[in-house]
């Protein structure tokens, strides 16, 4: 099934490459509010910075560990240019040339498209900077044995466009730490890019695919070869044509009640699909 699966991410590569989201592009200088010239490559500071310091050394890796957001060190400034990964995104990914604040550390205003509902958005606290393959999804599927260096590097990685992304923040959040068989993109024209950019993060980086995922790749680039829509899992019973088989409860929820893969107060209206939260 695995094989199987690499040979959906080719499938799905071309469907990525033409449903996409348009590609990053340099800074471009605007009227708004000082600029800093085209970035040459590599990039280099537009004036004397103090040095960057240095990483903190690889801490022992611990397979079993629990999640935790805070071991994936996020946002860095690895160039040193006052600009940190999320500020590099949303000049990269801004439609037109954005604006930014008088140090040129911050944007100020910019057009996006987000690629996961198709709104355009001008104001960057709008936005989210989105790990198109979630951090608890990869600390879940082989990221819990990596390093802490190797967890900074895949927290922050700007060498593959496909790995970051600008986004709706209403958006991400709907997302989680879900996978391709419990969401996917309102904008149905770039289901099929989603989840060919998500195999290909997760070759990339070595990530474990498990069976229901392999499946879905395959039968997703099959579907997206015939020109079909791809349907919303998020939706109740839109997966219905696809095989499906009960997930394993991954959180008991003994003071709650559970709502997708958490647990929620029982005051509390659930509205997240079921998950793998589950009562004692």
């Amino acid at each position: 099934m695995v094989r199987l699966a690499l040979v959906a991410v080719v499938m799905l590569a071309g469907c990525a490459s033409k449903g996409a989201h348009t590609p990053r592009s340099p800074e471009a200088p605007g009227p708004e509010a000082p600029r800093r010239p085209g970035p040459p490559t590599p990039r280099e500071p537009t004036a004397p910075r103090e040095p960057t310091a240095p990483r903190e050394p690889d801490a022992p890796s611990t397979p079993d560990a629990a999640y935790d957001r805070a071991a994936w060190k996020h946002w860095t400034d690895d160039d040193g240019d006052c600009q940190d990964t999320r500020t590099e995104v949303l000049i990269a990914e801004s439609q037109t040339p954005v604006a930014l604040d008088r140090s040129g550390c911050k944007v100020l205003s910019g057009r996006w498209r987000c690629p996961y509902t198709g709104r355009i958005i001008e104001n960057p606290r709008e936005l989210d900077v989105d790990h198109r393959v979630p951090l608890r999804h990869a600390h879940e599927h082989g990221a819990a044995a990596w390093t802490q260096g190797r967890r900074r590097d895949y927290a922050n990685d700007l060498a593959h466009p496909e790995h970051l992304v600008a986004v709706d923040a209403s958006a991400n959040r709907s997302k989680g730490a879900k996978g391709i068989d419990a969401w996917l993109p309102e904008d149905a024209s770039q289901r099929c890019a989603y989840v060919g950019l998500w195999m290909e993060v997760k070759r990339t980086w070595g990530l474990e695919i498990d069976a229901r995922e392999a499946e879905l790749a395959v039968t997703y680039a099959a579907w997206c070869a015939e020109g079909r829509a791809l349907p919303l899992p998020q939706d109740a019973g839109e997966l219905g044509e696809l095989p499906s088989e009960p997930k394993a409860c991954c959180r008991v929820c003994r003071s709650g009640q559970p709502c997708g893969d958490a647990c929620i107060s029982r005051a509390k209206t659930c509205r997240s699909p079921p998950g793998c939260a589950c009562a004692p």
